[in-house]
């Protein structure tokens, strides 16, 4: 009995490590090789401040999660700009400095001795002494963490990391501050696999390095592996297999003496197979959903956008915009890669409800432009003015927030994402992006999930996706993703609305449904500014076009009259 209640306290131990894992690993998106080293630091604390301090358990794991999750978070925001790779290499030389770290403050840590006479747990009057007395609190502490790592992932805040975790532009271009969100994640993670360690050591009573090594966390990651990224199910699943099957093997004969020998290499071939056949794990992330075809009452659905669905009314934020004249100006702006000139001198102003277009030939900087616009670039001269404030340095996630929201040449929607995700994420200023929020205020959180899901089925509708809610992204046509993207765009409900090439890689049948969208949402109110080189398109939607060329404006009017000027047509076709 004693037995099998220490091989379920060890398995609840790795299963609340692989879901701390995974809340950053499969979630985040973030390779952290440093998993092992919190969980270590975190029995340390607990046993020190119980032992020195003559504390209560609770008190000492409820301070190794504090303190680690402040460390993890020190740590994280330099290190988490980096690319992965960096990030991979940077968590392996921390798990080191560690791990011979605790190795070397013999006075503190007890070296490679470790820590002997941890208290026991002990909580009114009860004391959990021996195995099967401590698995209520192990069970305890597993509910308590799986509740909250739950709540996080099935909340706007856990779809914000799983579209950081596919592109991070993207994110940023709808109004979510990347970095935020990749810090606090890690800190959960973090505090939840110090807290880990806490509970460990008061269950061993003892404490040591070695739980902090290399293997440990190579070991927590091939659990979550084999489980399955962003599925907590998987995480469990995965960390019951590697623990228990060990301990089942050891009862066949002769097997004990080639199971603790060979335990490294299992490990290492069971992660190289499911990384090669079966990437996504034994429960994949989307393994319980279900085609869920939801509509709203009276919408219009089917493969084409229906009329009456492209005239969108403005909401009170846009109602503040409700003025004539320029309401976005560009002058003077400049910038340069090295001995490349991308945008000289740019001047440019988008009128209250009108089409504006950027035309020229490859590389003239029209992108180029749009990033400076939106924050993905900073000019090194010249500024932007937005409804009459100088916005030239705001950052790119800040953009959204005051009116300004712009798509992609490549369309970069979150393809693993579903339909309804992609777009829930655009929503703004959203009370469950809060961790804290996301807790005390449930009811406030659940309301507005309720209210954004109809804004959104309203989108779709208007793209003729109202079907496609419950389909994941990259199972949508090329034509379909398009659409898909400018229905993210509107669920921003940004005033200007800044659309890279709409109509690239599409038929010419879809290029009339695009040019009806455009049209529709100008008719709404909104400010449109398009970079397209299909000039039908331009010619058919746009008030005004602003022709560049080496990263200067050359000349600006009507499509029709750029389109007359021969010598224009030899900048563009060469001819």
């Amino acid at each position: 009995m004693e037995y099998l209640a220490h091989t379920l306290n060890l398995a609840f131990i790795f299963v609340i490590l692989t879901v701390s894992l995974n809340l950053i690993l499969g979630y985040g998106g973030m390779a952290s090789m440093a998993h092992a080293a919190f969980f270590c630091i975190g029995g340390y604390i607990s046993a020190i401040v119980t032992m020195n301090l003559g504390c209560n358990f609770l008190i000492g794991v409820l301070t190794a999660i504090i303190a680690t999750a402040a460390v993890g978070g020190a740590l994280s925001a330099p290190f988490i700009k980096v690319q992965e790779e960096y990030l991979i290499l940077f968590t392996i030389a921390f798990q080191m400095v560690v791990y011979h770290l605790m190795l070397s403050l013999y006075n503190i840590t007890g070296g490679d001795s470790g820590i002997f006479g941890v208290p026991a747990a002990s909580l009114f009057g009860y004391t959990a002494d021996t195995p099967a007395r401590f698995l209520p609190f192990m069970a305890a502490f597993l509910f308590i963490v799986y509740y909250v790592a739950f709540k996080i992932t099935k909340s706007p805040f856990g779809r914000v990391l799983k579209g950081i975790r596919e592109d991070e532009k993207a994110v940023s271009s709808l109004g979510k501050n990347v970095i935020k969100f990749k810090v606090i994640i890690f800190m959960v993670g973090t505090g939840i696999a110090a807290g880990a360690g806490g509970v460990f050591a008061h269950y061993t009573r003892f404490i040591s390095p070695t739980i902090g090594s290399l293997d440990q966390s190579i070991l927590i990651i091939a659990m979550v592996v084999l489980g399955g990224t962003a599925n907590l199910g998987g995480s469990a699943l995965g960390a019951f297999l590697l623990i228990i099957i060990p301990e089942v093997l050891n009862f066949l004969p002769g097997a004990s003496d080639l199971i603790v020998p060979l335990r490294g290499f299992i490990y290492g071939a069971l992660l190289i197979f499911f990384m090669r056949f079966r990437p996504e794990g034994l429960i994949p992330e989307y393994f319980h959903l279900r085609s869920r075809k939801r509509t709203l009452p009276g919408a219009r659905t089917g493969k084409q956008p229906a009329d009456d669905c492209l005239h969108f009314s403005m909401t009170s934020e846009e109602k503040m915009f409700n003025r004539t004249g320029p309401i976005l100006e560009v002058k003077n702006l400049s910038k340069s890669f090295g001995g490349l000139r991308a945008v000289d001198n740019f001047f440019m102003s988008l009128d209250k409800g009108k089409i504006t277009a950027l035309v020229g030939p490859n590389g003239c900087g029209k992108t180029t432009a749009f990033n400076l616009v939106t924050g993905f670039l900073k000019p090194d001269k010249g500024q932007i003015h937005f409804a009459g404030k100088e916005i030239t340095n705001l950052p790119a996630y800040k953009m959204p927030h005051i009116g300004i929201a712009r798509s992609w040449q490549d369309i970069r929607i979150f393809q693993g994402m579903t339909v309804m995700d992609n777009l829930l994420l655009a929503r703004q200023s959203q009370a469950g992006e809060s961790v804290i929020r996301l807790f005390i205020m449930p009811w406030r959180v659940r309301r507005e999930e309720e209210e954004n899901i109809k804004k959104a089925f309203f989108y779709l509708s208007s793209m003729g996706l109202a079907e496609k809610g419950s389909e994941i992204a990259r199972n949508l046509s090329y034509a379909e993703q398009k659409l898909l993207a400018i229905a993210r765009l509107l669920a921003t409900e940004a005033e200007i609305l800044l659309l890279d090439e709409p109509s690239s890689g599409v038929d010419p049948n879809w290029v009339k449904q695009f040019m009806q969208i455009i049209r529709g949402l100008a008719a709404s109110g909104k400010t449109i500014c398009i970079v397209e080189h299909n000039l039908d398109l331009v010619r058919g939607v746009s008030d005004t076009v602003y022709f560049m060329a080496e990263g200067q404006k050359i000349a600006q009017g009507t499509a029709e009259q750029l389109m007359a000027d021969p010598k224009l047509g030899e900048i563009y076709f060469g001819v």
